[in-house]
């Protein structure tokens, strides 16, 4: 009977063992399922109570393994807090010893020179004074000229250390400003390179009585609309303006000679910027003449023509108005230029000079002449 009794325990063990792997059931049987179990079915139940007991024990497990990891953790950081307790209370112990060290006298603070002899003795006494009298700034947070315990809180090594950063800061500084400096100065004198090539100086007494003697050439022109107003004149300024003007005229082609002197002249960067101001001006005052000039050749041919009569007066007047215009701007433009000042307020007239006068940021290093295009590009780089 002992292979069949070997048999039977065999089956029975393969049966709970199977139960448990393949019948779906949760690690443990709650009681009310338990109780529901037949008393018929012993692998269910032997299955059920192998699970329930594993469950059982690994849970008990999880939980010591958690509870050690707690307590090892607490265990640290309480250790952590101590040691930095003891850090702490060491090192306001040696901030005090060398805060009383510092205090000569015990009165409780330290000034500023008990401060520097403290220094002085610990770090040695080649001290930058602005150094020090930073660092004693720093460390005096109410502003009240002497350092007390509670303001103390730097020791020696630190204070060291503190005034080495100040140290290497004063001496970037000063290797900036040194190469600001440096770059100033190339500035200036590529500056002056350019002013060598482009006469940008203020001018002087010769140069100021120059400039105004381009406007002989929108006077002589315009002479022509004063005949009305200088006719009956006899008096010696008028004689001399005559006389130039007959002269003028003498030369074959006058108008278009002086019109391309002047404007070879404006182009001669050598000369003094009023100068080729002047020349420039003088140029368009001459062709704004044209206009009144338009004026009249319409009122006497044009209308005319088309049976509309104007009055006899309508040339003189036009005539008078032209020439008292011409007058008075010539007047500012001679009175501003011999006081070294750019006549720049003719309406039209100055804005189309000042876009036609170079000035340096048009050229180079090397006294090239750079179009507008580059320059506005080379602008909007420097500006990114």
């Amino acid at each position: 009977q002992i292979p069949k009794m070997r048999l039977i325990l065999i089956f029975i063990c393969a049966q709970a063992t199977r139960s448990y792997f393949l019948t779906p059931v949760p690690r443990y049987i709650p009681l009310s399922r338990q109780n529901s179990i037949s008393l018929s079915s012993p692998f269910a139940e032997v299955g059920a109570t192998a699970r329930h007991n594993f469950a059982l024990t690994a849970k008990g497990d999880d939980d010591d393994e958690v509870a050690a990891m707690l307590a090892q953790a607490s265990k640290l950081r309480a250790e952590a807090a101590s040691i930095e307790a003891a850090f702490a209370a060491e090192r306001a112990s040696k901030l005090q010893e060398a805060f009383a060290q510092f205090d000569a006298n015990s009165d409780g603070v330290v000034s500023y020179s008990e401060f520097t002899a403290g220094l002085k003795k610990r770090l040695g006494d080649d001290l930058d004074d602005a150094i020090v009298r930073r660092l004693f700034g720093e460390l005096d947070k109410d502003g009240n000229q002497v350092i007390s315990s509670d303001e103390f809180e730097l020791s020696v090594a630190d204070m060291g250390v503190r005034m080495e950063s100040y140290i290497r800061e004063e001496k970037d500084k000063e290797r900036k400003a040194a190469l600001e400096a440096r770059e100033a100065k190339e500035k200036a004198e590529k500056a002056l390179k350019k002013l060598d090539f482009l006469n940008e100086k203020p001018p002087n007494t010769s140069e100021k009585v120059l400039s105004t003697l381009p406007y002989l050439f929108p006077l002589m022109d315009g002479l022509q609309y004063g005949r009305f107003l200088l006719q009956n004149q006899d008096n010696p300024v008028a004689n001399l303006v005559a006389l130039i003007y007959v002269l003028y005229r003498s030369v074959p082609f006058s108008g278009f000679v002086a019109f391309f002197a002047l404007n070879f002249l404006a182009g001669n960067p050598k000369l003094n910027r009023l100068i080729r101001w002047n020349l420039q001006q003088a140029i368009f005052v001459d062709i704004a003449l044209i206009v009144p000039g338009l004026l009249v050749g319409i009122g006497k041919g044009v209308l005319p023509a088309v049976g509309v009569e104007l009055p006899a007066a309508f040339t003189e007047t036009i005539d008078d108005v032209t020439f008292v215009s011409l007058f008075l701007v010539l007047a500012y433009c001679v009175g501003s230029s011999l006081v070294g000042r750019e006549p720049g307020g003719i309406p039209f007239v100055s804005k189309a000079v000042q876009d036609r006068m170079p000035s340096i940021d048009m050229f180079d290093d090397e006294g090239r002449f750079i179009p507008r295009q580059m320059r506005e590009k080379e602008d909007e780089d420097d500006k990114k």
